[in-house]
Parts: structure tokens; C-alpha cells; sequence
């Protein structure tokens, strides 16, 4: 992971809008589907599998919710 994509993990403005709010960026989003395709992971075992990559890097980032 570089820099870059660290930077745009998390979407930092939100918008105004009524209802839920975006929070992860479409690289987070896509990021996620990924390892759920190539691992052949379900949701739970996908947001466990990168949240110990992130641990494992000592990096601070959320992970999205595996029923988001």
C-alpha cells in the first residue's frame, strides 16, 4: 500500500445529504471485493483478513463492516 492509497481510504468530507453517509472511499469498496473474489472469502472472513494485513503494517485504518 502506498501513500496515495492510504490517503484515499477514508472519504474526508461528507456530503449533506440526508441518509447513510459515505464513509469509504470506491477504493476501500473494491479493495474489499477483491480479496472476497480471490480468496474465495465470505464477508466476515474478508473484514478479519484485512484487518490483520492493516495490523500486521501497523496502519490505522477502518475496515468496512462485512455487511456493509
Amino acid at each position: 500500500m502506498d501513500e496515495a492509497m492510504l490517503e484515499q481510504w477514508v472519504i474526508p468530507n461528507f456530503s449533506g445529504k440526508s441518509g447513510a453517509l459515505d464513509f469509504h472511499s470506491d477504493l476501500a469498496i473494491c479493495t474489499m471485493t477483491m480479496l472476497k473474489a480471490v480468496y474465495k472469502l465470505a464477508g466476515r472472513q474478508c473484514q478479519g483478513f484485512l484487518e490483520s494485513i492493516l495490523e500486521l503494517m501497523e496502519i490505522d485504518l477502518p475496515v468496512l463492516d462485512h455487511s456493509t
